[in-house]
């Protein structure tokens, strides 16, 4: 077994609130959270910290735990990028490679968001891209955005049912995006994270309103499963540090809830001298010519509903199994993720495992 005892906590990242263009205020999204069941929420409204300094950040009497961070974008309204682990917005800064920068001075950490939008059926709603790929120093990708697939989806008034279902049909991940995802990893960590971009609204017609983009439903999405130590998350003090190391080390999963509920699967990497591994980065995965690795390896996957499971070897599928558990046997070093596709769509994205010193 891991030579730490991790606990899974799972959670929505990249939340709106009416501190910026988001229809409910933290409150009901706490609320929403916890009636949810989930363990965490990262609030990111854009260019400003006013979740936290209204003292929403912490944790919360109905067992939810609030991260504040704050989405930044370039004069364009491109590259956007979300920050955690900060005490104040990188203001003034339009460069994409100077607020990247600007996070990592203040200590923080930071993720391209919804970076493969695109769309241009509906003038109003223009596509936010990340543009800018000779930055250095993030520390990971949004590789799956909720809002993003909904609005690249609607077509027309037959599309409106979506309207109130803004996780229903979700498509899986941009296949351009997991590409460069891949490549970007062989080179150096770059870690994943789920987003759903909440932005529940209100709209009135009359005597007549709905609610578009209902927060309950949105949690009911896209989710981040990160694997912490259990002292640190039992702590409240501790609990933000966790969340943010969690996500930068890339330790965990992202599944879709709509398509099953993931919490309790486990997909794990065990050496040739009996080592196990969670996803993501450990301490020697940034060093080039690290020591040999201990072959040969296994990679076991068990998950809580029967799943049709790839391997992923340097962006490359080289095994598939249809099973709610499976082992394979690696002898290569290289880039390892896993997949897991239910019904007609994607329901879980692994962080990788890199195997081997960079790069890859």
């Amino acid at each position: 077994m891991p030579t730490k005892t991790l606990k899974e906590i799972c959670g929505c990242v990249h939340l709106h609130t009416t501190f910026s263009d988001g229809g409910c205020d933290c409150g009901t999204i706490i609320n929403a959270a916890g009636s949810a069941g989930l363990d965490y929420i990262c609030v990111t409204d854009h260019n400003n910290l006013g979740g936290r300094d209204a003292g929403f950040e912490g944790l919360r009497s109905n067992g939810v735990f609030v991260l504040v961070g704050y989405e930044h974008n370039d004069a364009k309204h491109h590259n956007h990028y979300l920050a955690f682990g900060v005490d104040r917005t990188a203001d003034g800064l339009t460069d994409p490679q100077e607020y990247v920068d600007a996070v990592k001075r203040m200590g923080g950490t930071g993720f391209l968001a919804h970076p493969a939008e695109k769309r241009d059926h509906i003038e109003s709603l223009p596509p936010y891209p990340w543009t800018r790929w000779d930055v250095e120093g993030f520390d990971g990708i949004e590789i799956w955005n909720q809002i993003s697939d909904w609005m690249e989806r609607l077509r027309g008034w037959h599309s409106l049912t979506r309207l109130f279902s803004p996780n229903r049909k979700l498509g899986d991940a941009p296949p351009d995006l997991m590409e460069r995802w891949d490549t970007l990893n062989r080179r150096r960590f770059v870690s994943a994270i789920g987003g759903v971009d909440a932005h529940s609204r209100k709209f009135r017609w009359g005597p007549f309103s709905c609610v578009v983009f209902p927060i309950d439903v949105e949690l009911r999405g896209i989710r981040t499963h990160l694997f912490v130590d259990v002292p640190e998350w039992g702590d409240a003090s501790s609990m933000g540090a966790a969340l943010i190391s969690a996500m930068r080390d890339g330790r965990g999963f992202i599944s879709n809830f709509s398509r099953g509920d993931a919490r309790g699967s486990r997909i794990l990497l065990t050496d040739g001298d009996g080592a196990v591994r969670y996803p993501g980065r450990c301490d020697s995965d940034d060093l080039s010519g690290a020591a040999e690795p201990s072959f040969p390896m296994k990679i076991s996957v068990e998950l809580t509903h029967k799943a049709n499971i790839a391997l992923i070897h340097n962006g490359r599928k080289v095994r598939s199994a249809k099973a709610k558990g499976v082992a394979w046997e690696v002898s290569e070093k290289g880039l390892y993720r896993v997949e897991a596709h239910r019904g007609t769509g994607a329901w879980i994205y692994s962080n990788p495992f890199p195997v081997g010193g960079y790069p890859l």
